[in-house]
């Protein structure tokens, strides 16, 4: 892809549209930030628990009616190919929802069973949602009935080798899911039934932070930022519960440590629905078409995520526990305070495993460089996440040790010539490093310096 250089006046563009300036702006997360500061309800609370679960269900609504259009659209050219990706990617994101929902009504436990229930089928999105839903399902009755597709046959003799069979058992599951998660969301508290809806959402916010950026193509780009935009939103949640909970767990107030952390246990779950769509849908190739619009951004640039809560409040509320338990007081509440330590830590580490998925089904081995010039994108992220086992601050304050070890028995077979995953490995990264010279060799646009450096540290 050609690239122009940035400008003062201009950011850097290509043929798809424009390169990200950074992770800030890449997520779009000035819009994720402003939704969550016009909430009407307070942060840390039930209410704030189930505004950022109904926000996230809002860009999950969007990148469905996008995708439903998209879908519908091809169906018309009869191109199923591209129809049958894009509802592998529908799929997925009803599944986020399904996950989003059940979150929903674990929250919602707190509220009395006559209070108002929320009603989803008002929301902006929703409302965006069900036409393109509606339209889809009218492109597929039209494609079968001008002979696209036999469904009879389809049905009862193809299986998933067949792109026709793909097309009807993503659409049957999505529409059961659907089915689920609809029920569920109106089954769900409404945390604050004296507000308009769009006005508790802050949907501008949040329409604007789903259609900021949009390349032209056919690309995931939008889902790509939408499926980091809903972990963005949720983790602010997370870490103003953090920092509450590491005051009180240095003031003894052991009862709202855990009040605050039973909070942030409800968030885990749908923060880490948000990777498999990724990791299960993005293509190489489909990757390679919006990669140079990533700029010099890296997963790792999540202030939020990487630095105040992977780092800076996870080792504030450890060395917070370990005080507490040091100065020998019990408390009837300890040993669950010290199981919510023991899930944030095992969360923290789950994510950092499988965002490993990324790099190596997109990037490759054979030194192939990130976007911000670390030498071998693999072999950095992979080091990261080691390193973060070896220094864990939980391994040094817990009653006993956490085991250190980054590899199973399973590591030297799959790093080994014999293995397939070497073997794709190596032709990921040939294949990376050919489409993208100008990254691999620091030329052009990637001869700058990522303008990323990191954040002050979130003192508690």
């Amino acid at each position: 892809m050609s690239t122009e250089l940035s400008t003062e006046q201009e950011p850097a563009r290509n043929q798809r549209g424009v390169i990200a300036e950074h992770y800030h702006s890449l997520q779009s997360l000035s819009a994720i930030e402003a939704a969550r500061e016009a909430m009407t309800v307070e942060p840390a609370t039930k209410e704030a628990l189930l505004v950022g679960l109904y926000q996230s269900a809002e860009i999950a609504l969007h990148n469905l009616t996008d995708l439903l259009n998209r879908a519908a659209e091809h169906l018309g050219r009869q191109d199923v190919d591209r129809c049958v990706t894009q509802l592998h990617w529908v799929r997925s994101f009803h599944r986020v929802l399904v996950r989003l929902s059940v979150d929903a009504l674990r929250v919602s436990d707190g509220w009395s069973g006559d209070a108002p229930r929320w009603p989803v089928d008002t929301t902006p999105a929703f409302t965006e949602f069900l036409p393109a839903m509606q339209g889809f399902d009218k492109a597929l009755s039209h494609f079968v009935e001008q002979g696209g597709l036999d469904v009879q046959a389809t049905i009862a003799g193809a299986s998933l080798e067949s792109v026709e069979y793909g097309i009807l058992h993503c659409a049957r599951i999505a529409n059961h899911d659907a089915r689920v998660w609809s029920a569920n969301l109106a089954r769900a508290a409404h945390p604050a039934p004296e507000d308009e809806i769009d006005r508790l959402l802050a949907s501008d916010h949040l329409r604007h932070a789903v259609h900021e950026h949009r390349l032209t193509g056919d690309t995931y780009f939008t889902q790509f930022r939408g499926l980091h935009q809903i972990p963005e939103l949720l983790v602010r949640e997370i870490n103003d519960r953090l920092e509450i909970a590491t005051r009180a767990a240095r003031e003894g107030d052991v009862a709202l440590a855990v009040e605050m952390l039973d909070g942030v246990a409800d968030l885990y779950a749908p923060i880490e629905a948000c990777l498999p769509p990724i990791v299960d849908n993005l293509s190489t190739y489909d990757y390679h078409q919006i990669r140079e619009n990533l700029g010099l951004t890296s997963g790792s640039h999540s202030v939020s995520m990487r630095f105040h809560l992977f780092t800076d409040l996870y080792e504030q509320f450890a060395e917070a526990l370990g005080r507490l338990q040091e100065s020998g007081e019990e408390h009837a509440l300890l040993p669950r305070l010290r199981r919510h330590a023991s899930d944030l830590r095992v969360f923290i580490f789950a994510w950092r495993d499988m965002h490993l998925h990324l790099p190596r089904n997109n990037l490759g081995g054979q030194e192939t460089k990130s976007l911000t010039g670390s030498p071998d994108a693999v072999r950095t992220v992979r080091k990261m996440r080691d390193n973060a086992v070896t220094s864990d601050p939980l391994t040094r304050v817990a009653n006993r040790n956490h085991p250190t070890s980054t590899s199973g028995p399973l590591a030297g077979y799959l790093d080994g010539p014999g293995s397939s995953d070497t073997l794709l490995l190596n032709v990921t990264g040939r294949a990376t490093q050919e489409n993208f010279r100008d990254v691999q060799e620091r030329l052009n646009f990637f001869s700058q310096r990522t303008p990323f450096s990191r954040p002050p540290r979130r003192v508690v």
